[in-house]
């Protein structure tokens, strides 16, 4: 649990008119990537005042093997802990082949 009071002032941190967030998001549609994480993952302090951003993500471009991402309730420092489940294929590996031994006198 992050200890932060909802009833605290808290002010939006996500500007998605900036040049920034613009450039970043030209980038992401150029490779074909999404960003997963649609929840707040940090809540910072700055005198009185709160601010929320998404300022942890995970992005893909593997959407058959993406299955679903969410941020926790754990926090790590200012940080709330983010999770992404992915469908992962590991090959089964090969039965070992008996290797003829000879024996040295």
């Amino acid at each position: 649990s992050s200890g932060i009071n909802a009833e605290w002032p808290l002010r939006p941190g996500n500007n998605i008119s900036s040049t920034q967030y613009k450039k970043l998001d030209k980038t992401l549609k150029c490779y074909n990537l999404v960003q997963t994480i649609q929840g707040i993952t940090r809540i910072a302090r700055k005198g009185d005042n709160f601010s929320q951003t998404t300022i942890d993500v995970v992005f893909t471009n593997c959407y058959s093997d993406f299955i679903k991402s969410s941020v926790l309730k754990e926090c790590i420092g200012d940080h709330q802990a983010i999770m992404c489940e992915i469908n992962s294929k590991v090959p089964v590996a090969p039965k070992k082949k008996k290797v003829p031994t000879a024996t040295l006198r």
